[in-house]
């Protein structure tokens, strides 16, 4: 019966002594003594003290400010530069490309009835009446010019944009009268043919 008795004893000791002592982290408490032994309402008396109970923050769930990453700016695409479009070499104009040659006959009294025809490498350029001249555009290269007597031809090695004057003289010959050719200086020749009727390569006025 004692012994139950101390059982007893010592539990209401331990409860009064952790009573005189509350959690400071709980509590927040003030000595009695100041107030002249007054209680305010909501406080709990612990031996001499008085104490209120400290409200318990409630942790709050950290949030999170999430900024929202700024938009890449948009990259300057690359501006090709206009096409240009191809510009061809303007062609060489037939001036420039081919030879021209001029046949003419000064007007004479002799052999002034015959009509030789002129010939560019055995093609027929046309026929020449007296004091007439024929204008023929001529390939670059080597060519054969003759008259009526292929044997008094020349030989003539053209070249481009070049003009060339080849006079034709009549010859009397056993038989008949026949063309000669000559090829005569640019200068003199210009000014003969200014003198000539012109006709076009196939002979007409």
């Amino acid at each position: 019966m004692k012994a139950a008795t101390a059982i007893v004893f010592l539990l209401v000791f331990s409860t009064a002594a952790s009573a005189q002592n509350p959690d400071p982290n709980k509590w927040m408490c003030r000595n009695l003594a100041d107030s002249g032994g007054f209680t305010y309402q909501g406080e709990s008396i612990f031996g001499t003290v008085a104490c209120r109970p400290v409200a318990q923050a409630v942790p709050k769930t950290q949030e999170v400010a999430t900024t929202a990453a700024p938009a890449p700016a948009a990259q300057p695409q690359p501006v090709s530069a206009p096409v240009q479009p191809a510009v061809s070499a303007p062609a060489a104009s037939s001036d420039q490309t081919q030879a021209t040659i001029y046949f003419y006959r000064p007007r004479r009294f002799q052999g002034s009835a015959l009509k030789p025809s002129v010939f560019v490498d055995d093609a027929r350029v046309g026929n020449l009446h007296n004091g007439d001249s024929i204008k023929f555009p001529l390939a670059p290269g080597d060519h054969r010019i003759y008259s009526t007597d292929k044997s008094t031809g020349l030989d003539l090695d053209a070249k481009p944009g070049e003009t060339y004057y080849v006079r034709v003289d009549i010859q009397v010959g056993f038989w008949k009268g026949h063309g000669g050719v000559t090829l005569v200086d640019p200068q003199e020749g210009k000014y003969e043919v200014a003198q000539a009727a012109h006709q076009g390569a196939d002979g007409n006025q």
